[in-house]
């Protein structure tokens, strides 16, 4: 009896120990990290070491750093069961408000103070439409998305808005260690996201609401205040994106961020994210995913490939990712 109750006291930690390993094997995040060295292989096999060389790796980190950054925080309020389909337009109002703000003399600082206070106010909005009433949020945030970007399209006009600061433009494109120093910060920004989302009290609330709001009630997570933190990060991070574009480029059109909710949001899904269900994602996943889909534009476009297949591609990750997250149906977060 007692050789049988140590072996049976043993069981479960063989069973803990092992479990981390089975996870990292089959779960989302591997699966997307498998996709992505499949890539750099297919890039090294078709384009050559050109693929990551240094100056080509520096020009793809440059065009992902909005969307590294606004993937960071949009996982948020996707974690918490909330699909805000208003960061794109978020985005092109806080290039608009930023630039014009600089175009009449502010210095960055308090115009970014500025920009993202009104982008909170704005997230401010969807959380009351979407948390206070009730409303759906694709068709709550969807109402937003046309009106941030017909307030960004007023605040443009027909013409291009030129504020190009130097010193703001030097601090976002500087380099270190040979590749966009604002491309690392977004990949250590990706970091402590998936710390927040694995390690702390927030994010295992977020996970909760996301996968069953109810139980998380009785449990006692006040789940209007979670999705109202998610939202206003969501809207926060996308101001934060459209603030780093004006950084970049020093000037801002009307069509600034247009299109960019599809974008994350498609890269997310491939990701291991589930816009079907909350509490389902990793922030390291998305950020693969962001790094797959840029990966194989560019294999297409050094190999000269139409750009349209990477469109083709990117749609068939896309039905491949909603499929299998369809298959996982009531897995739990991993």
């Amino acid at each position: 009896m007692t050789e049988l109750a140590a072996s049976e006291a043993q069981a479960p930690v063989v069973t803990v120990a092992r479990r981390p390993i089975r996870v990292l094997l089959t779960g989302s995040v591997a699966a997307i990290a498998f996709a992505f060295v499949a890539v750099i292989v297919i890039g090294l096999l078709v384009v050559g070491p050109k693929f990551l060389s240094f100056g080509n790796v520096s020009i793809l980190g440059t065009w992902l750093v909005v969307p590294l950054v606004v993937a960071a925080f949009a996982g948020f309020a996707l974690l918490a069961g909330v699909v805000d389909l208003s960061i794109g337009s978020m985005v092109g109002f806080s290039t608009a408000a930023f630039a014009q703000l600089l175009a009449q003399g502010w210095d960055p600082l308090p115009a970014g103070i500025v920009t993202l206070a009104l982008c909170l106010a704005f997230g401010g909005i969807n959380a009351i439409a979407i948390v206070g009433f009730g409303a759906d949020p694709i068709a709550a945030t969807l109402g937003m998305l046309v009106a941030l970007r017909g307030i960004a399209w007023a605040i443009v006009g027909g013409q291009a808005i030129y504020a190009f600061n130097p010193g703001l433009f030097a601090m976002v494109n500087q380099t270190a260690f040979g590749l966009p120093l604002f491309f690392e910060l977004a990949i250590v920004l990706t970091l402590v996201m998936t710390i927040i989302v694995t390690k702390s009290r927030f994010g295992r609330h977020l996970q909760a609401t996301g996968g069953d709001d109810r139980a998380a009630a009785r449990a006692g997570i006040s789940v209007r205040m979670v999705r109202t933190a998610a939202l206003l990060l969501s809207a926060f991070g996308a101001g934060l994106g459209g603030i780093i574009t004006v950084g970049q480029l020093g000037s801002v059109s009307r069509a600034t961020g247009f299109g960019l909710e599809f974008q994350v949001y498609a890269a997310l899904m491939i990701g291991g994210f589930s816009i079907l269900r909350g509490g389902v994602g990793n922030p390291i996943g998305g950020a693969l995913g962001l790094l797959v889909v840029a990966g194989t534009a560019n294999i297409l476009d050094l190999s000269g490939a139409s750009p349209y297949c990477a469109n083709i591609i990117v749609g068939l990750l896309l039905l491949a990712a909603v499929l299998l997250d369809r298959l996982r149906g009531g897995d739990a977060y991993e």
